[in-house]
């Protein structure tokens, strides 16, 4: 534990690591969006890539923390071998210092597979987004380019949306220009948030029918797995020896309180009581 390899990794990957969950954190909101899902991950692609260039700073920190500048020998096997008629020619191999060969063969290689996971996951997202990215940008868009954007939607979604996609994607950006002030005053979720919040409000989602279609689509997918696996990490709690006899009904609505128990924490039980006990009174004849 106290070599100087170690203390490297420690402190490298405590600032990799750390910037890690909390951009897990940020995925796991279920209010968030998916522009703004990988704009988050491109941040972090920018910042680990700039860590390529900073072994030097993390083996100052590594010296420091273990009180060492000495790197471990290696170990090498010896092998008596015959001529190989291969090497005839060979050029012999470049010596690199110890710190030079720690570089190259473990630093560099766990960033750039660390990179490789990072843009297999990044190019997922970027593949949806590219569809619906240009509502973020709705209102500074041109009539063509928007009828442009609409028509690569609905060859991509033809089950869900019409060709009239277009023409209301047109007709719906003037539309909430004229609400852009309100926007930038009282919007705290996103624009596309926003803008299906401005169809129910102002009640014109049966004037852009396949608008609201396109939002409720964008709006409802899943940036991360994390909501669907979490009832299985419930389900042991909930479901153990001594309950084996649950039906499926209380089970499942068991599971549902116990994910959603920030939800729980706002209901006032008061009044809940009392609509219970209104709707379950019987008057008794006699009293």
């Amino acid at each position: 534990m106290l070599k100087l390899e170690t203390a490297i990794y420690v402190v490298f990957w405590h600032d990799i690591l750390g910037r890690v969950d909390a951009t897990s954190n940020t995925l796991q909101d279920p209010k968030l969006d998916l522009n703004t899902a990988v704009a988050v991950l491109k941040s972090l692609e920018c910042f680990v890539r700039e860590k390529r260039e900073c072994f030097h700073v993390y083996e100052k920190k590594g010296q420091d923390l273990s009180g060492t500048d000495e790197y471990s020998p290696p170990r090498i096997r010896h092998r008596n071998v015959g001529l190989n008629p291969l090497d005839y020619g060979r050029s012999e191999e470049v010596s690199l210092s110890h710190s030079e060969k720690f570089r190259v063969d473990n630093f560099l290689p766990v960033i750039d597979q660390f990179l490789s996971s990072l843009n297999q996951r990044l190019k997922a997202y970027e593949n949806t987004c590219s569809l619906f990215g240009f509502l973020s940008g709705l209102e500074s868009l041109s009539c063509t380019e928007i009828e442009a954007a609409a028509v690569e939607l609905v060859c991509e979604y033809k089950d869900d949306l019409d060709q009239s996609l277009g023409v209301e994607l047109v007709q719906f950006a003037d539309f909430f220009t004229q609400f852009l002030d309100v926007y930038v005053k009282t919007d705290s979720f996103g624009k596309e948030h926003f803008l299906y919040k401005l169809l129910l409000d102002k009640k014109v989602a049966d004037t852009f029918p396949n608008v609201k279609i396109m939002l409720r689509m964008y709006l409802v997918l899943m940036v991360t797995n994390c909501s669907g696996e979490r009832p299985f990490s419930k389900m042991k709690y909930i479901k153990n020896r001594l309950r084996t006899t649950m039906h499926h009904d209380r089970l499942s609505h068991l599971a549902l309180m116990s994910i959603e128990y920030d939800i729980l924490r706002d209901i006032d039980f008061d009044i809940l009581i009392t609509k219970f006990a209104r709707a379950k009174s019987r008057k008794v004849s006699g009293l």
